[in-house]
């Protein structure tokens, strides 16, 4: 309960809390209206006190007490060193699967064609064994290589598992039947001397 002094400096109440915001509501009491709780001795603003003021925004809390995060500059300069030879693996990957998917189709209908061009039995047989022996493992082989460093490459633009990222580079070394055989090489060895520097390593999940 309340007691308030009005406008024309006499006492009233005593009254509710919701009485008071009521009044406050219909203007008969304002913020400067001078407030005594029951039980207390010193007379207050209605506006300091918090009973009566139930929409005030809570204090904030102190700095001191307000963790913040740091900010990791050595791994957002990982990422962007392994990016640029990430981005070629990438790019090539994609092309080398082209490539061996291409590769699959003629290779089922080579001997078709080469019939049809009238060659020689003899010349056949070779074509055919060369392509058993030799060009069917190779594009097999290439095509999984280069589904396996595509995968490599997102996880290294994403920082996560260093061994893989070590893996893709040197599965990038690996000649077999593709169209980018000689850029492989050079983004393998670009990556390889970004993931070894200490800071990159470091950096990874």
């Amino acid at each position: 309960m309340y007691k308030i002094i009005g406008a024309d400096g006499k006492e009233y109440g005593p009254v509710s809390a919701e009485q008071l915001r009521q009044w406050l509501t219909e203007g008969r009491v304002n913020q400067q209206t001078r407030v005594l709780a029951e039980g207390n001795t010193d007379w207050k603003a209605f506006g300091e006190v918090a009973e009566l003021n139930p929409t005030t925004p809570p204090a904030a809390p102190p700095l001191s007490s307000i963790k913040f995060l740091p900010i990791n500059s050595d791994q957002t300069a990982a990422r962007e060193a392994v990016r640029g030879p990430a981005i070629f693996i990438l790019v090539l990957s994609v092309l080398n699967i082209i490539t061996s998917v291409v590769s699959c189709f003629w290779l089922a209908y080579e001997s078709q064609f080469m019939t049809a061009l009238g060659l020689p039995e003899q010349t056949n047989q070779i074509q055919t064994n060369m392509k058993i022996f030799f060009s069917v493992p190779a594009t097999v082989i290439g095509f999984f290589l280069a589904v396996a460093c595509l995968i490599g490459s997102l996880r290294m633009m994403k920082l996560q598992s260093h061994n893989f990222a070590i893996a893709t580079a040197i599965m990038m070394l690996i000649p077999c039947s593709n169209c980018c055989c000689f850029l492989n090489i050079g983004a393998g060895i670009w990556a390889l001397v970004v993931l070894q520097k200490p800071e990159v390593k470091s950096s990874f999940e």
